[in-house]
Formats: C-alpha cells, sequence, structure tokens
C-alpha cells in the first residue's frame, strides 16, 4: 500500500485522481478514508473528495445491483463454522440496526459499524428496496465524504 500511495504521488493529476477512486473502491476503506490519503498525497481536497465519493460510489452502487446474485452466491458457499459465524454476527448487527434506525441508520452508521458495503446488503435482505438504499447510501458516502475532506483541511487527526 505504501509503495502505491508514494507511485500515486509521483503521478499525473489523472493517475492520482483513478488511485483515490480505487482506494474509495475498497470495502472497510471506502471514501471516508481514501479523501485523507489523496490529501496527504497532495491531491487538491475537492477533486480528492470527488473521487474518493465516485469511488465508493460506483462500488457500492454495484453491489445493490448485483445484490440478488450476491445472495445466491453466499447460499451456495461453503464457508468454515468459524467464518459463518463471524459472518452471521456481522449480518446480526446489521440487522439490529436497521430494525432500530431503518435504511437511513444503517446507511449513515454503516461505515463505522459494518462498512458501506455490506449496510446496502442487510438494508436489501431486510426488505427496503433498492432504490431507497441507493438513494441513501449516496448520501452517506457524500457525507462521510465530506465530513472527513473538512476534519482534514482543519487539521484534526481522525486516522492514526
Amino acid at each position: 500500500m505504501e509503495q502505491f500511495l508514494q507511485q500515486l504521488q509521483d503521478s499525473n493529476p489523472i493517475l492520482q485522481f483513478f488511485g483515490v477512486m480505487i482506494v474509495g473502491m475498497i470495502p472497510f476503506i471506502e471514501g471516508y478514508f481514501a479523501v485523507p490519503v489523496g490529501i496527504a498525497i497532495g491531491f487538491p481536497a475537492v477533486l480528492t473528495i470527488v473521487a474518493a465519493i465516485a469511488g465508493n460510489w460506483i462500488s457500492v452502487m454495484v453491489v445493490i445491483l448485483a445484490s440478488d446474485r450476491v445472495k445466491q452466491w453466499l447460499q451456495r458457499r461453503k464457508t468454515s463454522e468459524r467464518k459463518q459465524e463471524k459472518q452471521n454476527k456481522r449480518l446480526e448487527r446489521g440487522q439490529k440496526l436497521f430494525h432500530k434506525y431503518g435504511v437511513p441508520g444503517v446507511s449513515l452508521l454503516g461505515p463505522l459499524l459494518i462498512g458501506d458495503h455490506i449496510a446496502a446488503l442487510v438494508c436489501i435482505a431486510s426488505g427496503a428496496s433498492k432504490r431507497y438504499v441507493m438513494i441513501w447510501q449516496t448520501i452517506a458516502i457524500v457525507v462521510w465524504a465530506v465530513g472527513m475532506g473538512i476534519l482534514v483541511l482543519l487539521g484534526i487527526n481522525v486516522v492514526r
């Protein structure tokens, strides 16, 4: 990762934009982590935020649109008991969040607790419409990336 960041820092702005997008696409790293990375390599803050949002948004929308296939794949896939238990706990946590806060709450809290991608799947598995999940995931991705950008620009160390 360090070598990737060094190469990204030394590359032209177009490659930096796409590099930040790629970091934003990675589950559990997502847009809110891609923002400090982009700003740290010297990429302009506004473009960093846009790239992080775009990358995170694209990957989450792919998960939402493919959720039926993902669900079928997960059901067919054999996993070890330990992995199954861990997945069940994460899904259970997501289900509790969904019943307590609904799609808006899971979408906005998801990045902190279970990740955007799993949050989207939890919402859909709980019966929410894909369109409604897409709207709230988009709002959450923008809020988290812009919020992180503001914190980084204010000099608040949020990633240690």
